[in-house]
């Protein structure tokens, strides 16, 4: 019997799945480090050495750009998100699906309406680069791009999921 408020512990991926998941957290911690290189070069430039370079600032920005909105898409599941579910653990189960099937398919929609836009000022993006490391924005930016694909495909996965027998499992 579940508690209101009590979070569910998911288990392992495992398969194919698993790989996947163990493939994006490699790829995030590799972004993460790249970030606090850039972030060390800095200080130890600036503190110890007295040359301050600027190029590991634009560095980490786009380390912690690609962090944020990777991490975000890939390894963060809606039901891992920060939520006030005071009230939603209150309803009942079958009213519970039906508003988690409605939040999830709105969120989708509203992504998906929203991917031609990005998609396009993305690519306008690929005129221009960063100033330092001279980097294509197009490339800086095609993160948010993964995480919105991300965010579209998971909430069809989570509403199919939900709207399947095993409901009960994905609430």
């Amino acid at each position: 019997m579940e508690t209101a408020g009590a979070a569910k512990v998911e288990a392992p991926a495992t398969g194919w799945m698993g790989r996947w998941n163990r493939s994006v957290e490699q790829v995030s911690a590799v972004l993460f480090a790249v970030m606090f290189a850039g972030f060390l070069i800095q200080i130890i430039s600036r503190y110890v050495l007295n040359m301050p370079v600027a190029w590991s600032l634009e560095l980490c920005s786009i380390g912690y750009v690609w962090v944020v909105f990777f991490s975000a898409g890939m390894l963060v599941s809606e039901r891992r998100q920060i939520v006030f579910d005071l009230i939603y653990h209150a309803i009942p189960p079958r009213k519970r699906r039906v508003l988690a099937i409605v939040n999830t398919a709105t969120m989708g929609l509203i992504f998906l309406a929203a991917l031609p836009g990005v998609l396009d000022y993305v690519i306008f993006l690929g005129r221009r680069s960063s100033m330092l490391l001279k980097i294509r924005m197009d490339l800086v930016y095609s993160c948010f791009v993964i995480f919105m694909l991300a965010v579209i495909i998971g909430s069809a996965i989570r509403v199919w999921r939900l709207a399947g027998r095993r409901w009960e499992e994905n609430l």
